[in-house]
Formats: C-alpha cells, structure tokens, sequence
C-alpha cells in the first residue's frame, strides 16, 4: 500500500513562515533606511538653499 502525502507538514510551514517574516524584517530595515536618507537630503537641500539666499543678500 502506497502512502500519498497530502498538504504541508507543520515543520514546512513553520520554515516558510520563518523565511516570510525574515523578508519582512528586512524590507522594514531597507524601508527604514531609505526614510533616513530622504530626510539627510531634505536637511541638506534646505541648508544649501539658505546658504545660497544668505549669500545672495550679503552682495552688494
């Protein structure tokens, strides 16, 4: 009599789960990351723009 297996076995769920939530963490991570580099950026655009008006006002 031959056995066939039917579904997932909990231990092949768990493991995909495991990789799922590793992806997450690391998407959140990149997220993260990118939400930093937008406010650097927005901090030094808006330095630049005041240095360039300070400098401006400063000719004669």
């Amino acid at each position: 009599m031959q056995v066939t297996q039917r579904g997932m076995t909990l231990l092949e769920t768990l493991l995909a789960m495991v990789v799922i939530a590793v992806g997450m963490f690391a998407a959140a991570a990149l997220h993260m990351q990118a939400l930093q580099a937008t406010h650097d950026a927005r901090q030094q655009a808006q330095a630049v723009l005041a240095s360039a008006s300070a400098h401006e006002q400063a000719l004669p």
